[in-house]
């Protein structure tokens, strides 16, 4: 699941835009040029007023004032949500290396005790990933044949995960109409993992992504989907009503499938998407947040690592021209957060995620974040 709601500090978007390229000629061109001067100016303008207001709080905490503190921290996330959709469609990759040190310094100036130490130490990081930001350069991404390449051999790899996850869906709805629990069950965890594969474009489905995933108070309205049918299944343990959200549901996919077709990805959004998952992944999903009725979160922790891995190996031929030995870094913890989670399978079972320890907890979001640290680091194959 993908999207985000104001002022919550639970889950991370990516949006999927494609930066237009100059190909106008004469009065056309001077307008896309005035236009993108412009806009680049504006973000540039934007990224000084987050600077100051991030100043300004690393100043209340230098005197831990936490009433001042939380009053900063919740002005920058404000700031934040008006304009990162102008940053987004710029430099995907630049927005999700942002937002991944302001999000959690929101949440911890936020909350009745701060952390100091931990937040001087987000305060620190965000403030080098602005300045970052500030000194971007607009559409220098590489778009190279083997970049091409790479989004055309991701697609396809989407699309096959979607023809899976139609049928899967279906199998699932069907043992919802007919109120056969022990095969709802089964067939739950079997179609939740094709839809957890093909989150790093999550953004990119609209309003799709809430209507098929949202959890409960995650939606304004009606809440459907397949985490309605979860409650369901495993809370209420009655499969009275929910016809008519598994008919939803079977429409909602179908849906998908049809906007999948003319869904149009950059490489630089797609490594964003990838690194910003294993993020949320190791943030907010290892609580358990998710599948907090089925108890099948490590079916999506392992589906959202293959996930993005597709999206790795889309890459790997630029990325090993560019920097072997990231990509060989890479290999290697990929291959270290696929063994830790096969440790909790057994039988062709994952474990109950509750039966889980604190310190087996803390291992798999400590993997997934130097995942998503790491995948950060190939953006250079975008210069």
């Amino acid at each position: 699941m993908n999207f985000k709601k104001p002022l919550t500090y639970a889950l991370v978007s990516l949006s999927i835009v494609s930066v237009p390229l100059l190909s106008a000629c004469g009065k056309e061109e001077k307008k896309e040029v005035t236009h993108s001067s412009s806009s680049s100016n504006s973000m540039k303008a934007q990224v000084n007023e987050l600077q100051k207001t991030l100043k300004q709080l690393q100043s209340n905490l230098e005197k831990k004032d936490a009433k001042l503190t939380s009053e900063d921290g919740k002005k920058l996330n404000k700031q934040w949500l008006s304009y990162e959709n102008n940053i987004r469609e710029k430099y995907p990759l630049l927005y999700t290396d942002t937002e991944k040190y302001l999000l959690p310094l929101y949440s911890e100036t936020t909350k009745d005790s701060i952390a100091w130490s931990k937040v001087q130490d987000l305060s620190a990081s965000l403030s080098r990933s602005l300045d970052n930001l500030k000194n971007a350069k607009e559409n220098a991404h590489q778009t190279s044949t083997e970049l091409k390449e790479a989004v055309k051999n991701y697609k396809e790899y989407v699309n096959e995960q979607v023809n899976a996850f139609i049928g899967a869906t279906k199998t699932f709805t069907d043992a919802v109409r007919s109120a056969n629990m022990d095969q709802a069950k089964e067939a739950y965890g079997k179609a939740r993992v094709f839809y957890e594969r093909i989150e790093p474009i999550a953004e990119s489905l609209g309003d799709l992504d809430p209507k098929i995933d949202a959890r409960e108070n995650d939606v304004e309205g009606k809440w459907t989907g397949f985490h309605r049918i979860e409650k369901a299944l495993w809370k209420e343990h009655t499969l009275k009503g929910m016809t008519p959200i598994a008919n939803q549901l079977d429409q909602d996919v179908k849906d998908l499938h049809a906007k999948i077709k003319k869904v149009k990805l950059d490489p630089a959004t797609i490594v964003a998407g990838s690194q910003e998952l294993l993020n949320e992944a190791a943030l907010t999903k290892v609580t358990g947040e998710e599948e907090r009725y089925s108890r099948i979160d490590l079916v999506d922790l392992t589906s959202n690592v293959e996930g993005s891995q597709a999206v790795y190996h889309a890459v790997l031929p630029v990325l090993t021209t560019k920097n072997k030995d990231l990509a060989k870094q890479l290999d290697t913890e990929f291959n270290k957060m696929t063994e830790l989670l096969a440790k909790y399978k057994k039988q062709g079972a994952f474990k109950d995620y509750k039966k889980l320890s604190k310190e087996e907890v803390r291992e798999l979001s400590n993997q997934l974040k130097t995942l998503s640290e790491s995948m950060s680091q190939t953006a250079e194959i975008f210069q």
